[in-house]
C-alpha cells in the first residue's frame, strides 16, 4: 500500500508545486475527445477508491474548517429532526439563505469553520448535508469539474493523492495502446 500523504502543510505546499501539473493533465483530458466521460470516470473510480478507504477524514476535518457548505432544503428539514430543534430555528441560526441563493443553492451554512465542528469530528454526522455526505466527489463528470477539483488539492488529502495518482495515470488513459 503505498504511503499516501495526509500532513495538511505538506499538502498545502506540494498541491501548490503541481498546481502546473495538475492543470496540464485538465487540458489533456478535456482536449482528449477519444476517451468518453464514463470510461475516464470508472478510471477515476478505481484510482480514487483505495485512496478514499486508505485516509480516515476524521483525522483532518480541514473541509469543515475550510470550505462553504451549501444546503437543500431537505438537508435543513433533515438536520432539524436529528437534533430535535425546530427547521425554523436550524434556518435562522445557521443558514444564510440569501448568501446560498447568491450561489445558486437553496442555503449556506453561515459559520466557518461549521459550526457543528467538534474537534475534528462532525456533531451531527448522521443528519449532514449532501454535499458533506458525497465530499471529496470526483465523480460523475471528472474531467469537466477538474478545475474545481484541482482548486481543492491544498485542502483536501484524498484529492491531491487521487490527483498525483492521476497524473501517473493519464498517459495510459489517453493513450492506452502506448504502455
Amino acid at each position: 500500500m503505498p504511503d499516501w500523504i495526509i500532513d495538511l502543510n505538506q499538502i498545502n505546499q506540494l498541491a501548490a508545486a503541481r498546481h502546473d501539473d495538475f492543470e496540464v493533465m485538465r487540458y489533456m483530458l478535456e482536449a482528449d475527445d477519444d476517451i468518453d466521460d464514463s470510461r475516464l470516470d470508472t478510471y477515476v473510480d478505481q484510482i480514487a477508491a483505495p485512496i478514499i478507504e486508505a485516509i480516515d477524514c476524521t483525522q483532518c476535518a480541514n473541509c469543515c474548517r475550510s470550505l462553504d457548505v451549501y444546503l437543500t432544503q431537505a438537508d435543513a428539514q433533515r438536520l432539524a429532526t436529528g437534533v430535535h430543534i425546530p427547521v425554523e430555528h436550524i434556518t435562522t441560526q445557521y443558514i444564510d439563505r440569501q448568501a446560498g441563493a447568491e450561489a445558486g443553492e437553496w442555503g449556506k451554512f453561515r459559520s466557518q469553520p461549521c459550526a457543528f465542528l467538534s474537534g475534528k469530528l462532525c456533531s451531527i454526522y448522521d443528519q449532514r448535508p449532501e454535499s458533506c455526505r458525497i465530499y471529496p466527489v470526483f465523480t460523475p463528470d471528472f474531467r469537466w469539474t477538474l478545475a474545481d477539483t484541482i482548486e481543492g488539492a491544498s485542502l483536501c488529502p484524498i484529492i491531491y493523492n487521487v490527483l498525483v495518482a492521476m497524473l501517473d495515470e493519464v498517459d495510459k488513459i489517453i493513450r492506452p495502446d502506448t504502455e
